[in-house]
């Protein structure tokens, strides 16, 4: 509300609000209504196209002239959600995705990564949920996809040396976790071809994105993490809008000037330091540790958020759990096991009365390692900061965000690992550490 007062002030409309899920689009809409002013949600190619296939971005951008909805309507009746447009669009054979650059709002609200092109230029940005620029972006596959998408390629006519390196790939992903590169199993030549089967299967309705996408590759078990650097803003004049930026972002964010809200009631914060994570000291010995300390947690509170930083973890911590990586019934009890980063770390509110980050959520060395070096080339000042514990740091306070859904309620937080206590001084600006 208060920015959206600022901009009218500012007689800085039309502006385009950016968030992370589009559920926060009607929260934006609703705010506006008081002022008076419309607002439109936009959605991606995904959400929107009209077309049943599996990848919509890529199929759009090499055979969208063969698409019977690819035109515009002679007119665009007042919208306030992309959902009504592909509705008429349906009806009457033109595209909504496109529709959308001709409805006239004062706040567009879209995802972060669509495309900007609103029927009057911007003179603002509002990023919401700020904290997501500063965290590389995911995308999670099973080896069983992977598998999956390679016998695609053979239906598609891939040669025995793409095949025998992607069957090799896949081998060793079954044997091993940590950093794949995928580039040792398949040459630039190999991926050339791969690019244009591809590009071959989208006119068919199929897609070998899962298998583009191993580049910068994490394992662990079944599940392959395919990451991405941060993509950082460039549009200006922007508001960044977070309770999760910690000290160091604004350098990063190019911010010119810092309005802070002090909170007006901190969560009571334990950190752990007998034990770690940290993947040299995590053994059997250790998890045993954890174990027991989430269970003696769990017989003093009833509801119990452990967050894991990732699988590995999440594997020793299994038996303890009540759930694990679920939204639980209504009244439930017990303890409710999640992965940090996870689906259900972020935009679900799930009211607890502990949240215990079971091990400092770093990245993977690797992966921090290599969003450092890009980080780098984009001039950061500090890459190793920005790469490793600015978002180690967003990543725990969003885990203990989705415990916290009443103010005046907070849960107890425990932070067990040693090294949450290098950001003692960070911590406290959220937390009353005991």
């Amino acid at each position: 509300m208060t920015i959206i007062a600022a901009l009218t002030e500012a007689k800085l409309l039309p502006a385009v609000w950016l968030v992370r899920s589009l559920t926060l689009g009607r929260r934006v809409a609703e705010d506006a209504a008081l002022w008076g002013l419309t607002t439109f949600i936009a959605g991606g190619r995904e959400r929107t196209c009209l077309l049943d296939v599996e990848d919509a971005n890529d199929y759009c951008k090499y055979y969208r002239y063969k698409c019977p909805y690819f035109r515009l309507p002679l007119y665009v009746p007042h919208t306030t959600s992309y959902a009504e447009l592909m509705e008429k669009g349906r009806e009457e054979k033109w595209c909504p995705y496109y529709a959308q650059d001709l409805v006239r709002a004062d706040i567009v609200v879209q995802n972060y990564f669509r495309r900007m092109k609103p029927y009057r230029a911007p003179k603002a940005f509002v990023y919401d949920e700020a904290h997501n620029l500063l965290l590389p972006r995911e995308r999670t596959y099973t080896i069983s996809q992977i598998v999956e998408a390679i016998a695609l390629a053979k239906q598609l006519g891939a040669s025995e040396k793409l095949l025998r390196g992607l069957e090799s790939l896949v081998r060793y992903m079954l044997v091993r976790d940590g950093p794949i590169d995928a580039t040792l199993y398949v040459d630039e030549a190999c991926m050339e071809e791969l690019r244009r089967l591809h590009v071959q299967g989208l006119e068919r309705g199929l897609s070998l994105r899962r298998l583009l996408d191993l580049s910068v590759t994490y394992v662990e078990g079944e599940r392959v993490t395919v990451y991405a650097p941060p993509g950082l803003p460039l549009f200006r004049p922007v508001v960044y809008v977070s309770a999760t930026l910690p000290p160091g972002s604004e350098a990063l964010l190019g911010t010119d000037a810092i309005i802070k809200v002090p909170w007006q009631i901190k969560p009571l914060c334990k950190i752990v330091t007998s034990v770690t994570t940290r993947y040299e000291e995590f053994d059997g010995r250790m998890a045993l540790y954890y174990k027991k300390l989430i269970i003696k947690i769990g017989k003093e509170y009833r509801r119990v958020l452990v967050f894991a930083p990732s699988e590995r973890v999440a594997r020793e911590l299994r038996g303890i759990a009540t759930f694990e990586e679920c939204e639980p019934p209504l009244n439930w009890e017990g303890i409710l096991l999640l992965r940090a980063r996870g689906r259900y770390a972020e935009g679900v509110d799930l009211p607890a009365d502990a949240v215990v980050i079971a091990g400092a959520p770093y990245l993977p060395p690797s992966v921090g390692e290599w969003i450092a070096r890009q980080l780098k080339r984009a001039g950061a000042a500090d890459p190793v900061k920005a790469a490793l514990d600015i978002p180690m740091l967003i990543t725990t306070l969003q885990s203990v965000g989705r415990a916290w859904r009443d103010p005046k309620k907070p849960p107890h937080v425990v932070l067990a690992d040693y090294r949450f206590e290098r950001y003692s001084n960070v911590l406290a600006e959220y937390f009353t550490l005991e």
